[in-house]
């Protein structure tokens, strides 16, 4: 087997790259109970006049004022303007944001790629995110398609492959694609961690694994993620 030969100089440059760019990330600072940010050496570069705000993922910072939100970049600039009711981290290249009634998502111009659609949009988890439309439930990808139409009153963001769906009146599990993961449908049920949930069937609860098979009951004292959205 062929190892393949990294230059050197490549590995150098790309390791003087990584510590630059930490050495001038800022850091979110409080002064009277506002939030601004600092660079490494301690210089304020945003005056502390936000009411809130996050640390910098993805290149942006999410800061609120006068409960509209907006996206400081790297340079302590605000790159995208406050003028959203609520805002979310960038995710490859998009994130959802809140205007007027309705989320969709823009891109780091803070142009919108998806135009306000969703009553509701969570975060990405394991490259879906679970959105609310007319009603129904469904999820989106990461290229911002609907690859499981909304469709369910009740679901849940997905985990270790599967999510929590309202079927009928009961609750089952589906893949990502969209399919019923196993026949069996529960009273009610929570998500899978480290490959096993807690659901309810009658008044027992029991342990089941992510093919739907019965593990054990459920001793009292036994708590899994029994929330959906």
């Amino acid at each position: 087997m062929k190892t393949k030969f990294i230059p050197l100089f490549i590995l150098s440059s790309f390791f003087c790259y990584t510590v630059f760019a930490q050495a001038n990330a800022l850091s979110r600072f409080y002064e009277n109970a506002r939030v601004g940010y600092k660079n490494a050496e301690g210089k304020v570069v945003v005056a502390a006049e936000y009411y809130a705000g996050s640390e910098f993922i993805n290149g942006f910072a999410i800061v609120v004022k006068d409960d509209l939100r907006g996206y400081l970049n790297e340079k302590g600039q605000l790159q995208i303007p406050l003028m959203y009711r609520d805002a979310n981290p960038f995710y490859k290249g998009y994130a959802s944001v809140k205007f007027g009634d309705k989320y969709g998502f823009i891109n780091p111009l803070g142009n919108w790629v998806v135009q306000p659609i969703y009553e509701e949009v969570y975060g990405f988890e394991e490259g879906l995110a679970l959105v609310k439309k007319k009603g129904k439930f469904g999820y989106v990808n990461d290229q911002l398609k609907e690859v499981i139409a909304p469709q369910y009153e009740i679901a849940t963001q997905f985990s270790e492959g599967l999510a929590m769906v309202k079927i009928g009146n009961r609750f089952g599990f589906i893949n990502k694609q969209g399919k019923q993961a196993f026949p069996k449908t529960f009273d009610w049920a929570g998500l899978f961690h480290k490959g096993e949930a807690l659901v309810g069937i009658g008044k027992g609860k029991f342990i089941i694994n992510t093919k739907g098979k019965i593990l054990r009951e459920a001793p009292e004292h036994e708590e899994h993620d029994r929330d959906h959205k």
